[in-house]
């Protein structure tokens, strides 16, 4: 009966206006995604120009490098220009007179040899790719009633397999283009025979007439020759190639790779002798150039074909590949000389108007090997703005990267605004390093994934600004993993390795609301 009379007493003093619920305070955890996905060896390259550089895999899943760069060289077949030339026969015209005909008369022929005189070369075969042949005839003492044509035939000029033949008055010209020409060391023979039109009156011949006939050869090329093209040397222009084949990825970066492969591969279309000597074959980075060292050594002879059109190929082996590669050259640049026909005076040649020589310069650079100093970008938009900072009671990132790369990495994350300026970083120097490499083994491939699972705590200025922030730009240092004692082994990159990356935002939020 007493409690419940103090019961009674305590309701009847009680006053509900002192006691009426007005807000609400509560706290809430609030987890929110910031950065996700996964990170393949392809994402490291993807900065590679491809237009340079070919990135394939190996049976086994191992990436490579391989690029290619053709040279390609015109400066042989650039010797052999062919002046133009005049030759002259001269017929002797018995005198006497010609009585009237009705019909012409073939009065006098004479066979000869011309010689182009071509040197050093002594040709036996030209097929012309361009020429002209003027014919042009003059008669002393000149006579008004000689009326005569002068019938010109070349018979190893042919075209179809048909001989020049032609005749001519005065000055003619007659395209050589197509025409084969059969020559015996530049000299080839000549036909000439003079025509005696028809005509109504006797034609007295004084004495001491001479009929001289000119052939006239300009503009003079060939689409092939074939003969002993002469003991010749010619300076090949140098040549620079813009290689730059890891891009920005490995900009800035020491690598030192385990396997490379460098070759030089020297095609020729010349069926000549072909002495090769590289003055200068280099790789460069900035002002630093490393010499490639060949084998066989410069001057080299180049392999030559036996038929016109067949292409031989010289395989040339680069004996410091590795060195070229730890480089990173961003160019290969050569100067070179040809020597044709060393030290000969005779040999059968030819040569097409499409000759060439080409210098392939071929790598082949898997990833194998060590590297530090890899930088990777990445840019995220954000927007917090639905988190007020006045309700945040704590905040920590939750980070939690399963890492199957051979990569530590140390990983800075920036707070931008909408124009990418950064406004502060959220982490310290000792919190960045949240990349743990993957175990390998001996041969530098995977054992097991390196694992790192843990919240960074955020002040509350860190908060503000991350709240604030429209971009996260998040930059990572990456560096192949090290031994026990810090140096650095001879890891592998394969296709399937990849390393999943989450970072997230915890926050546990004190929510007053009025009711």
């Amino acid at each position: 009966m007493a409690s419940f009379a103090v019961a009674t007493l305590a309701v009847g003093c009680f006053n509900s206006s002192e006691y009426e619920i007005k807000k609400i305070q509560t706290t809430t955890a609030v987890s929110v995604p910031l950065a996700f996905g996964s990170l393949n060896v392809q994402d490291i390259l993807n900065k590679v120009d491809k237009s340079i550089v070919d990135v394939k895999v190996y049976p086994d899943g191992l990436v490579y490098f391989q690029y290619v760069k053709t040279f390609e060289s015109t400066d042989i077949r650039k010797l052999f220009v062919f002046p133009n030339k005049n030759l002259n026969l001269s017929l002797p015209v018995l005198p006497g007179s010609i009585p009237a005909s009705a019909t012409e008369l073939r009065f006098t022929s004479v066979s000869s040899t011309l010689d182009f005189n071509f040197s050093p070369e002594k040709l036996k075969e030209i097929q012309f790719k361009s020429g002209n042949i003027t014919v042009s005839t003059s008669l002393f003492p000149a006579n008004p009633n000689f009326v005569f044509e002068v019938e010109v035939k070349l018979a190893n000029f042919l075209l179809n397999g048909v001989p020049f033949q032609t005749r001519a008055l005065s000055s003619t010209n007659f395209s050589l283009t197509n025409y084969i020409a059969t020559l015996n060391d530049n000299k080839f023979p000549v036909d000439l025979a003079l025509i005696i039109k028809p005509h109504t009156n006797t034609i007295t011949v004084a004495p001491g007439t001479i009929l001289t006939v000119g052939l006239s050869f300009s503009g003079m090329d060939f689409k092939y020759i074939k003969g002993f093209l002469g003991d010749r040397s010619t300076a090949i222009i140098p040549q620079t190639f813009n290689l730059d084949a890891f891009g920005a990825a490995l900009d800035k970066s020491k690598v030192s790779f385990a396997d490379p492969r460098f070759s030089v591969e020297i095609s020729n279309d010349y069926g000549i002798p072909v002495t090769l000597t590289f003055n200068t074959l280099e790789a460069r980075k900035n002002s630093t150039k490393v010499t490639m060292v060949t084998n066989p050594a410069s001057p080299m002879a180049l392999v030559a074909p036996a038929v016109l059109g067949q292409t031989t190929t010289s395989m040339v082996s680069v004996t410091n590949a590795k060195q070229i590669t730890d480089l990173v050259p961003d160019e290969i640049y050569y100067s070179a000389a040809a020597r044709i026909n060393q030290s000969l005076t005779s040999g059968n040649n030819f040569c097409a108007d499409t000759s060439k020589l080409r210098i392939k310069i071929r790598s082949e650079v898997p990833l194998y090997g060590s590297a530090s100093g890899i930088i990777l970008t990445d840019t995220f938009g954000i927007d917090l703005s639905a988190i007020k900072s006045s309700e945040v009671q704590t905040a920590s990132l939750k980070a939690k990267v399963i890492n199957e790369l051979p990569l530590d990495a140390t990983i800075q994350i920036y707070l931008a605004d909408d124009k990418s300026l950064v406004t502060d970083s959220i982490f310290t120097t000792s919190q960045t390093a949240i990349v743990v490499g993957s175990k390998v083994n001996a041969i530098g491939e995977l054992l097991s994934s390196g694992v790192y699972d843990n919240e960074i705590p955020l002040n509350q200025d860190k908060i503000n600004k991350l709240l604030n922030a429209k971009k996260l730009i998040v930059k990572s240092v990456m560096k192949t993993v090290r031994n026990a004692s810090g140096s650095p082994i001879d890891v592998k990159f394969k296709s399937t390795y990849k390393m999943d990356i989450n970072i997230g935002l915890n926050t546990v939020l004190k929510i007053n609301r009025d009711l």
